[in-house]
């Protein structure tokens, strides 16, 4: 009689998974990003999109124009309270002296000013909107067509603004002629503290569009210049407001 074969027991033993020579792989550095960094990627893509881009420059002119109106507010204030004031205490008369002298003011002049800003900010809204729809188009895949009106239309807005400037040049020069600063009048020194803080804020506007216009020079990409000239139009328009509001203060508000 053959005796039957002896059937071990096979027992599984369970073995830790060794880890290949590859490693174990790199682990996300955020929950939500698998895959590696894609995900840091694409923030740090949407950070430099255009639209954030546009956004953080409207955050920052709007800021300037706030800075920019108080101290407006400020010296509006300084004026008002200035005209309202007797002047100097005169020992001979034993009153007050007033010493505030209304100016006549070269109004052609700043009337002439006053259109060739208003027309500087047609200009630039036009500058404003071609360069809007050649980004509508590239937003479609669509290669926009080459537009060389959009920089001409800026190009005559820097003009319109430098005429303005020596404009106002030229109403301080009529105000010099006319012998307005030869006595102290705080009237006439108000007039050329408004005229002069506001020419400097519009010199910052010219050099913004100069170096958009300039931008291949600067090897700077279209959606670059349209977000210049969107976010220096904001300001453009602010100050042509602010001026209409300086203009009328000096004429109306005259003692």
């Amino acid at each position: 009689m053959s005796s039957m074969p002896i059937i071990g027991e096979h027992v599984e033993i369970e073995r830790k998974p060794k880890l290949g020579g590859g490693g174990p792989g790199k682990i996300p550095h955020r929950r939500g990003y698998g895959g590696g960094d894609d995900g840091d990627r694409d923030r740090r893509r949407d950070f430099n999109s255009s639209w954030q881009r546009l956004r953080r420059g409207r955050v920052g002119v709007a800021i300037v124009i706030a800075l920019v109106t108080v101290m407006f507010l400020a010296l509006t204030v300084a004026y008002v309270a200035r005209l309202g004031s007797a002047g100097p205490y005169d020992p001979d008369h034993l009153r007050d002296a007033p010493n505030w002298k209304p100016l006549t003011l070269p109004y052609l002049q700043l009337w002439i000013n006053s259109l060739l800003l208003v027309l500087s900010s047609v200009t630039l809204e036009l500058t404003r909107r071609g360069m809007m729809r050649r980004a509508e188009f590239a937003s479609m895949g669509i290669i926009p067509p080459e537009r060389k009106g959009d920089f001409s239309w800026l190009t005559l807005t820097m003009a319109l603004g430098f005429a303005f400037l020596c404009g106002q040049l030229l109403a301080w020069n009529t105000l010099r002629v006319q012998g307005a600063f030869r006595i102290y009048n705080p009237s006439s020194y108000f007039f050329v503290g408004f005229i002069a803080l506001h020419g400097i804020h519009l010199v910052g506007g010219i050099l913004a569009l100069v170096y958009t216009a300039l931008g291949h020079w600067f090897h700077m990409k279209f959606e670059s210049q349209r977000i210049n000239v969107e976010v220096t139009a904001w300001y453009w328009h602010f100050l042509g407001v602010l001026w209409f509001g300086i203009f009328a203060l000096l004429s109306f508000a005259r003692g």
